[in-house]
C-alpha cells in the first residue's frame, strides 16, 4: 500500500479512505454504508475529539446541496447501528446537546490494513466473475459421532447426517460430497485436512451426539478444510421425548447456520422452522428463484404457499413469497395489487421475526416502484443496519434505487460488494454485467454476462436477451442484434409492426441516411400498441432508440406516456436507469426532462442524498454534464 493511502483504525474497525470501506479488523468483508454515511463517518474520524456543529457537518457532507437537518440525523443513526452502539451507549459518537456531535473513540492512522482483514475491491477495481462448478462451495458432511455410550443411538447420528446431506444438496450455494464418500470415514481417526483433500472440498461439517439425563445434546462444527481451523460451532440441546421431531428441527438449524455463514457471514440466526418438509419446500423455491423465469417464479410462489400451509409461522417463507411477488411486479407492469400483496407479506415476515432484514429490502423495492425514494432508502438502510453484510439489500439498493436515481458509481459499488458476499449467485453476476453495460464498459459487461449464463442464469429471460442484443449493437453487429430482438417479440408487438420497426432501426444504426424511415416505423409501432401491450422493455427501447436517432420529442412522448399509464395505479415503475447512460445526454438536455424527473419524484431524494453522478441540483433544476 502506498504511503498516501490513509487507513484509520478505531475500536474494532478500520476505515479505508481510498477504498471507501468500513471494515471489521477480524472479518474479511466490508460493512456497507451509503455514500453520504461514509462521508459523515470520515469527517467525524478526521476531526476526532472536536465538537462539530450540525451546520458545519452538513456543509462538509452536502457542499452543493441544501438539505434538512434530518438527513444528517439519519446518517448518524445509521452509523451508530453499523458500529454496534446500543441506545444510550456512546463508544464512538457522542451527541452534544444543542450543538452537534463529537467522535470520541481513539483513532490512529495505519499504513496498511491488518493482515487478517481482506480488502474488498471498490467499484473501480478489477473484480472478476467466477464461473464453473467452483462458483459453489464444495462441502462434506461427516457422520456424526455417537458419544452417548449407547450403540443403539448410532442410527440417530447417521439419520441426522443423511438428512443434512439431502437438505444441503438443495441449497444452491453448495456442492455436497456424496453419502458414500463421507460415510467411508465413519469411525476413522483421519485429520480433517486430509479428508478435505481426499474429497476435494473446502469445508467440512462434523458433529457429535451426547445424552445428559433426559436431554439430548447435538454439537455441530464447521471446519476450514485447508487449515483445519474451526470456523464456527453450535450446540443444540433438546428433550428426548420425540427423536424424529428433534432430528428435523436440528437438521434445519444446522443447514441454516451453515448457509448463513457462507452467505451472510453469521451463524447466529433464528431457526426458521421446525417443519423439515416446509423447509425442503422453501429450499426448492429458492433454487427456482435463482433462475427467475416467469414459469419458475410462479412455481416458486406455489411451493412457498405450500410451505406456509404447513407452518404459517415460517417468517422466511413469508419474506421469500413477498420478494417473488415484488420482483414480478417490478419487472412487469408494476401492478399495484401485486405490490400491495408483497408489502403485506413482507410485514407478516417482520411481525414474526423483526431481525429479518431482507423483508425491509422488499419494502424498499415496493417503495421505489411507487416513487417513494426516500422511504425506499430508509427501508434499505434498515435492512443493512440489521445485517450489515446482506447481499440482497445491497443488490436491491443498487438496482431499484441507485440505478434509477442516476447514482451509477454507487450502484456498481453495491453490486460488486454483494457479489463478493455471494459469488455463487449468477443473478448478481448478471446485475454487475448490466451495470457495466449501462456505464458503456462493453468488454467487462460481456465477461460478467457470459459468466452469469455459464453459471445457470437463463438465456431465455427477456433481460438477458435485451442485454445481449445491446452488446451486439454496441459492437456493431446490428444484424445479430435485430435477430435477437425480433425473436423475442410477443404476438401483439409483432402484429403492431415491431418486426419491421426493429430491423429498420438496426439498419439506421449502420446507415444514418435511413434515420427518417426508422423513426416513422418506430412511431407507427408505438402508436399501434395498446397500453396493455406496451411493456416495460418496449418502452425503454423506444425512449433510447428515438434519442439515438435524434427524435428527442418522440422519446419524451414515450417517457411521459409511460408515466401517464403507470400513474393511474399510483406507481412510477422501474427501468429508469436508461436516463443516465452516456448516449442519453440529448434527452437530458431537453427542457421536458426537468418535468419528467419531477414526475418521477426524484428531486426531493436528490436534495437529501445528492444528485446523479456528474450532475448538479440547482433549486428544482438538474444540470448534467
Amino acid at each position: 500500500m502506498s504511503a498516501s493511502r490513509h487507513v484509520y483504525e478505531f475500536g474494532d474497525f478500520c476505515l479505508d479512505v481510498a477504498g471507501r470501506l468500513l471494515l471489521l479488523k477480524t472479518a474479511a468483508r466490508p460493512l456497507p454504508l451509503t455514500s453520504k454515511a461514509f462521508e459523515t463517518l470520515l469527517y467525524l474520524v478526521e476531526h476526532s475529539g472536536e465538537v462539530l456543529d450540525k451546520a458545519r457537518l452538513m456543509r462538509a457532507i452536502w457542499p452543493d446541496v441544501v438539505v434538512e437537518e434530518n438527513s444528517l440525523n439519519q446518517n448518524i443513526s445509521l452509523l451508530r447501528r453499523v458500529l454496534g452502539e446500543c441506545p444510550g451507549e456512546y463508544r464512538f459518537i457522542v451527541t452534544v446537546p444543542r450543538r452537534g456531535y463529537r467522535f470520541v473513540a481513539q483513532v490512529r492512522t495505519i499504513d496498511e490494513l491488518p493482515h487478517d482483514t481482506a480488502h474488498i475491491p471498490d467499484a473501480g477495481s478489477d473484480v472478476q466473475p467466477r464461473t464453473g462448478a467452483r462458483a459453489r462451495t464444495p462441502i462434506a458432511i461427516l457422520p456424526f459421532a455417537n458419544l452417548t455410550g449407547d450403540p443403539a443411538m448410532d442410527y440417530f447420528g447417521d439419520a441426522i447426517t443423511e438428512e443434512l446431506i439431502n437438505t444441503l444438496v438443495q441449497v444452491r450455494w453448495f456442492k455436497v460430497a456424496s453419502r458414500t464418500s463421507t460415510f467411508a470415514f465413519k469411525g476413522k481417526n483421519v485429520d480433517v485436512r486430509q479428508i478435505a483433500r481426499d474429497l476435494d472440498v473446502e469445508a467440512v461439517l462434523e458433529g457429535s451426539i451426547r445424552i445428559a439425563g433426559e436431554r439430548i445434546r447435538v454439537t455441530a462444527q464447521l471446519v476450514d478444510g485447508r487449515t483445519g481451523h474451526h470456523v464456527w460451532s453450535e450446540r443444540y440441546e433438546r428433550g428426548r421425548e420425540d427423536l424424529a421431531r428433534i432430528q428435523d428441527e436440528i437438521t434445519v438449524a444446522i443447514v441454516d447456520a451453515t448457509a448463513g455463514y457462507f452467505v451472510m457471514g453469521t451463524t447466529k440466526r433464528k431457526t426458521p422452522t421446525r417443519d423439515l418438509a416446509a423447509y425442503h419446500l422453501y429450499l426448492q423455491a429458492m433454487a427456482l428463484r435463482a433462475q427467475p423465469t416467469e414459469h419458475n417464479l410462479e412455481n416458486a410462489m406455489q411451493l412457498l404457499k405450500r410451505a406456509l400451509a404447513r407452518d404459517p409461522d415460517f417468517a422466511r417463507a413469508w419474506y421469500a413469497l413477498a420478494e417473488a411477488q415484488a420482483h414480478g411486479a417490478a419487472n412487469g407492469h408494476c401492478s399495484m395489487n401485486l405490490l400491495r400483496v408483497a408489502e403485506r407479506d413482507a410485514h407478516r415476515a417482520l411481525a414474526l421475526d423483526r431481525s429479518l432484514s431482507s423483508a425491509h429490502a422488499v419494502l424498499g423495492l415496493v417503495s421505489a416502484c411507487r416513487g417513494s425514494w426516500i422511504e425506499a432508502e430508509a427501508e434499505l438502510g434498515e435492512a443493512s443496519a440489521l445485517v450489515a453484510r446482506n447481499p440482497e439489500a445491497l443488490a436491491f439498493h443498487a438496482v431499484y434505487v441507485a440505478r434509477q436515481a442516476g447514482h451509477r458509481r454507487r450502484a456498481l459499488e453495491d453490486l460488486q460488494s454483494a457479489y463478493g458476499l455471494a459469488p455463487a449467485s449468477a443473478a448478481l453476476a448478471f446485475h454487475v454485467g448490466t451495470q457495466k453495460l449501462l456505464d458503456g464498459e462493453v468488454v467487462d459487461a460481456h465477461k460478467w454476462i457470459n459468466a452469469a449464463i455459464a453459471n445457470g442464469f437463463p438465456k431465455s429471460l427477456a433481460a438477458v436477451q435485451e442485454a445481449r442484443a445491446e452488446l451486439a449493437m454496441r459492437e456493431g453487429h446490428f444484424t445479430e442484434a435485430a435477430q435477437a430482438l425480433t425473436e423475442a417479440l410477443s404476438c401483439a408487438s409483432r402484429a403492431a409492426g415491431g418486426f419491421d420497426a426493429i430491423r429498420l432501426f438496426c439498419a439506421a444504426k449502420s446507415d444514418p441516411s435511413r434515420n427518417t424511415t426508422a423513426i416513422a416505423a418506430l412511431q407507427s409501432w408505438a402508436g399501434k400498441l395498446y397500453a396493455e401491450h406496451l411493456d416495460r422493455l418496449t418502452s425503454q427501447r423506444l425512449i433510447v432508440w428515438f434519442t439515438q436517432l435524434g427524435a428527442i420529442e418522440a422519446a419524451h412522448d414515450v417517457a411521459h406516456g409511460t408515466l401517464d399509464r403507470l400513474s393511474l395505479s399510483g406507481t412510477v415503475g422501474s427501468g429508469w436507469e436508461i436516463l443516465w447512460t452516456r448516449d442519453m445526454h440529448a434527452f437530458r438536455d431537453c427542457p421536458r426532462f426537468q418535468g419528467l424527473v419531477s414526475r418521477l419524484g426524484l428531486i426531493d431524494y436528490w436534495r437529501q442524498y445528492g444528485p446523479p453522478d456528474d450532475c448538479v441540483l440547482q433549486g428544482d433544476s438538474l444540470i448534467c454534464c
